[in-house]
C-alpha cells in the first residue's frame, strides 16, 4: 500500500466490478468466442463472421452513433441487429432474434469466478458502510452472488455516459446523499477509475495487482493498492 495524498473522513465505498472483483479478461474472451460461434451456428446470415467481421461492424456502428461507444449493451444488440439485416433478414425478425442472442450472451459474460478473498472484503467492509458499484460493463451482477452486499449499483447505458466521465459519479454521490470527498472508489483502471474518481471529487484507490508502475500515470490515486484486502487494513 502506497499513499500519494493526505485521506480524509471515508462514509461510503465505490468499487469497479471488471478487473477489480475478479479477473474479467478470459470471461469476455468466452463470450466473445461464443457469440462467434453461435452466430456461424445458428443463422446463415451471420455464418462468414468472425471476430475480425464483429469488431469492424462495432467501430463503424459507433462511428455512425456516438452514443453507442458509452452503452455497451445497447451496442452489441445493435451489431447483432445489423449483421442479421445486412445478411437478409427481415427487420422484424432481426430485431427478435437480436433480443434473444444478447440475453444469452449477457448469461455467458456473466459467468464470472469470484475469488473468495473478495468475497470476505466486501463482507467484511459492508458490516461497517455503504458499498456501492460503479461500471462501465453489463455483468450481471446478481448472477455473482454479490448484489447483497451493494446498496446501489450504477452502469453506464440508458443515458449515463461511461467513466471517466461525470455521470455515474455524479449520480452515485446524489443517491448516497453524501459528498464525493466523502466516497472511496476502488478500481483497476488509471483512467475510468483514477482520473474518473479524482476529477470528480470522489476519493480514489488505485488497485494495481499486477505491478504497474505508479509514475506511468498522468493523475495519482490517493493510494494505490496490490491486493484488495489491503482495503480492510486502510
Amino acid at each position: 500500500m502506497q499513499f500519494f495524498r493526505r485521506l480524509g473522513p471515508i462514509r461510503a465505498i465505490s468499487f469497479d466490478l471488471d478487473d477489480t472483483l475478479y479477473d474479467n479478461r478470459p470471461v469476455i474472451a468466452r463470450a466473445e468466442q461464443w457469440m462467434v460461434q453461435h452466430m456461424r451456428d445458428r443463422y446463415p446470415e451471420t455464418a462468414l463472421f468472425d471476430h475480425d467481421a464483429w469488431q469492424r461492424l462495432k467501430w463503424r456502428l459507433q462511428q455512425q452513433d456516438p452514443a453507442l461507444r458509452h452503452d455497451v449493451s445497447l451496442c452489441r444488440r445493435q451489431m447483432l441487429r445489423q449483421a442479421l439485416s445486412s445478411g437478409g433478414m427481415d427487420a422484424a425478425r432481426a430485431e427478435q432474434e437480436a433480443g434473444r442472442v444478447f440475453d444469452r450472451f449477457l448469461e455467458v459474460r456473466s459467468q464470472v469466478t469470484v475469488p473468495a478473498l473478495t468475497r470476505q472484503v466486501l463482507t467484511t467492509l459492508a458490516a461497517r458502510y455503504p458499498l456501492v458499484v460503479i461500471t462501465n460493463g453489463n455483468v450481471l451482477v446478481e448472477r455473482l452472488g454479490l448484489d447483497h452486499h451493494f446498496q446501489h449499483i450504477l452502469k453506464a447505458g440508458g443515458g449515463f455516459r461511461m467513466k471517466p466521465e461525470p455521470d455515474l459519479f455524479h449520480a452515485m454521490a446524489r443517491r448516497l446523499g453524501l459528498p464525493p470527498a466523502q466516497i472511496l472508489h476502488v478500481g483497476d483502471d488509471a483512467t475510468t477509475d483514477v482520473a474518473g474518481a479524482v476529477h470528480n471529487g470522489y476519493r480514489s484507490a488505485w488497485l494495481n495487482d499486477v505491478g504497474q508502475s505508479w509514475r506511468a500515470l498522468r493523475i495519482l490515486p490517493d493510494v494505490m493498492l496490490s491486493r484488495l484486502d489491503q482495503l480492510l487494513l486502510l
